[in-house]
């Protein structure tokens, strides 16, 4: 046995969410075992603290309520933050929108209600050749000083890469999060030995901007990409689902959306849609299923106010793995109407549930569903109006893709060889 291999998990460790990108960390964190012993190799899951490494067997148990108090902490620094912003002069603006302001309350909010206390007797250090992988929010535990430490004893870091949309449309993000991505490409650029993208069209965004604006001689041999698994990591038990969760799909014509509920996601375009089937009389029910993101406040009073919510219109968030399966088994079909994707995570697990896609026509949905879901035309909502009306969808019976512990193998191989 060789160097070891490090995956870094700390935000996902310490944030209490279970949205994509935490998704992918468990999933890649509960195969890596199995991995492990075919490539003969040791791999560690392992969690910041300090500016140290320890390693840890198991993520701790998400808080449906510490989760709801996150976000209502959140929603005050953001009001708070948008007053300043009104009030303060233009030289102040800067500060408030600093990337280190933001990410210190959040770090300190996860601390307070979800870190679970790790075993310091799990106190690794990473030796001359080693492995560090990045699989985590990378840009939201900016640590360079451990980076650099790391650096310096000739350990090789790879960062996987879930995409760069903040960089490449700003106009659906907020200031902080563009500021943010930034800030880290550019502070994390000298000591990053690797990008690893979660999809081809990642990778090749992620060299253009790097090597355009950051460092123009670098070498796109340090650039590949993997592709996600399909299956999440609980095991199915129908009858952990609740009867109330069960009751919003008894109409057989009904519709989901999964999905964080941000801008670039385009729900509005989706109730759009469903708004001209529902002034028809049609029986459709569509379900919003995803933690409530940024600059939704108008989006989720209409939908509150809708006079079919509750009805024929609802919005789950919090939804477990469990309930998230039941949704992809008994829905008619997942709507992904995004503006712009790294992957499309809902894609894939909707079809290996079996479960058909209609997604907007953009090129990352063609990379990942190909000829497999079909396609609307984001400038023209009667093209999804006529999907959703005429029942429409492709089969998904014999679709195959690769598991998590493919994926999670190609991960680890291209790491070792970027």
């Amino acid at each position: 046995m060789s160097h070891k291999i490090y995956l870094d998990c700390t935000h996902t460790y310490n944030s209490g969410l279970n949205t994509g990108i935490q998704r992918v960390v468990k999933n890649i964190v509960k195969n890596a075992p199995q991995v492990a012993k075919e490539l003969d190799a040791e791999i560690i899951p392992v969690v910041s603290v300090s500016n140290k490494y320890y390693s840890f067997y198991d993520f701790p148990k998400i808080n449906k309520k510490n989760n709801y108090i996150k976000q209502f902490l959140k929603k005050i620094y953001t009001n708070t933050r948008t007053f300043l912003d009104l009030i303060l002069p233009l030289k102040f603006k800067k500060i408030l929108y600093h990337p280190s302001i933001g990410i210190f309350l959040s770090k300190s909010i996860d601390k307070m209600l979800f870190s679970k206390k790790i075993d310091l007797t799990k106190l690794v250090t990473l030796q001359s050749e080693d492995i560090l992988i990045l699989i985590d929010s990378t840009w939201l535990n900016n640590n360079y000083k451990q980076l650099n430490n790391l650096k310096k004893k000739n350990v090789k870091i790879v960062v996987l890469i879930y995409d760069i949309i903040p960089i490449i449309y700003p106009k659906y993000f907020t200031i902080d999060l563009i500021i943010s991505q930034k800030d880290w490409f550019q502070k994390a650029v000298k000591y990053i030995d690797g990008y690893i993208a979660i999809s081809n069209t990642v990778k090749n965004e992620v060299y253009v901007y790097i090597k355009n604006n950051l460092l123009p001689d670098i070498q796109k041999q340090k650039f590949d990409y993997f592709y996600l698994g399909a299956n999440l990591s609980t095991k199915y038990e129908e009858n952990d689902v609740a009867q109330t969760f069960k009751n919003y799909f008894k109409n057989e014509n009904t519709y989901v959306t999964v999905s964080t509920i941000e801008p670039r996601k385009n729900h509005a375009f989706v109730l759009d849609a469903f708004d001209v089937l529902w002034s028809n009389n049609e029986n459709f029910t569509y379900i919003i299923i995803g933690r409530i993101g940024w600059d939704t406040e108008e989006l989720i009073k209409r939908i509150k106010s809708h006079k079919e919510y509750g009805k024929k219109l609802f919005l789950l968030d919090n939804v477990e793995d469990n309930e998230l399966i039941y949704a992809y088994k008994n829905a008619k079909a997942l709507i992904f109407a995004s503006f712009a994707e790294g992957f499309g995570l809902p894609i894939i697990e909707s079809l290996f549930y079996k479960l058909p896609v209609i997604a907007s026509d953009i090129p990352i949905h063609k990379e990942i569903g190909d000829d497999k879901i079909l396609y609307f035309d984001l400038s023209d909502i009667g093209s999804l109006v006529s999907i959703i009306k005429t029942q429409n969808t492709k089969s998904v019976e014999n679709f195959a893709w690769q598991d998590w512990h493919q994926s999670t193998k190609d991960l680890i191989l291209k790491s070792r060889k970027i």
